[in-house]
């Protein structure tokens, strides 16, 4: 399946990751994504113009609901949510722009750069970058620089990759479970499409883990004969135990 990165400002305006939990939680592979969202949304909101506005996010983000079909398999299998927040957190990153630059780029870079808090000013000169080279012409106000850069660090700490409630956000521990780190290698691997450029995909950056983190992390799972990593040298193959991310979390659910 391609894999494709989406441009939308709507998406960062609420992340809904627990309402996308448990949306998922009651999903039905037989109904549609109108059918799900009307069932799983039905009774929440008592204001409509509420209702409407989650809907139509969480419309817009699963406009391709095969993508998310591991994820939704995975918390129907119960996993549990922080967990399921991590891999979730991968599949919005892979997809979504601008989150998927802000935390590959900025926030990664920026923790290897021993940053310690981060602020609303301190992301404004990120955003007014990126959009000028996406969106040059559409530039944002005053108020949409610091909307947006206080959007992103919101997605962030909701997706797990910043803590805090208050003006300034410090930069989270991220520790994947064993079923997180083998649903990233499946999933990593589908969206690279190959195993061959999985150590050093970008994508581990999401959990703040560099290639050398990969390496020790495979070849735990290799130990312990989660799956086959063999090394010689600066030659490395992996061999994953499922065909696609899909068939690991059906695996699971089984």
């Amino acid at each position: 399946m391609p894999w494709t990165t989406a441009w939308s400002k709507r998406l960062l305006n609420n992340p809904l990751v627990e309402e996308s939990y448990e949306l998922f939680l009651g999903w039905s592979f037989e109904g549609t994504l109108e059918q799900n969202l009307e069932k799983g949304l039905a009774g929440r909101y008592g204001n409509l113009g509420k209702l409407r506005d989650v809907s139509a996010t969480l419309s817009s983000r699963l406009r391709s609901v095969e993508s998310a079909r591991a994820l939704i398999v995975l918390a129907k299998a119960g996993q549990p949510f922080t967990d399921w927040r991590d891999c979730y957190r991968l599949w919005v990153g892979a997809s979504e722009e601008p989150f998927r630059s802000f935390a590959m780029e900025w926030l990664y870079a920026q923790r290897a750069e021993g940053r310690y808090a981060v602020r609303v000013e301190d992301v404004q000169p990120f955003v007014a970058e990126i959009w000028k080279s996406r969106r040059a012409s559409r530039p944002l106000n005053d108020y949409g620089l610091t909307r947006t850069a206080r959007d992103l660090i919101r997605t962030a700490t909701s997706l797990g990759m910043l803590v805090g409630g208050g003006p300034a956000r410090t930069f989270a521990t991220v520790v994947l479970s064993d079923t997180s780190l083998l649903l990233h290698a499946h999933l990593i691997t589908e969206i690279e499409g190959s195993t061959a450029r999985l150590v050093d995909s970008p994508l581990w950056r999401l959990s703040y883990m560099s290639p050398a983190d990969v390496h020790a992390a495979l070849l735990r799972l290799h130990q312990f004969k989660r799956l086959r990593y063999d090394v010689a040298g600066s030659l490395q193959q992996v061999s994953l135990p499922h065909q696609s991310a899909l068939k690991f979390a059906e695996g699971l659910a089984a």
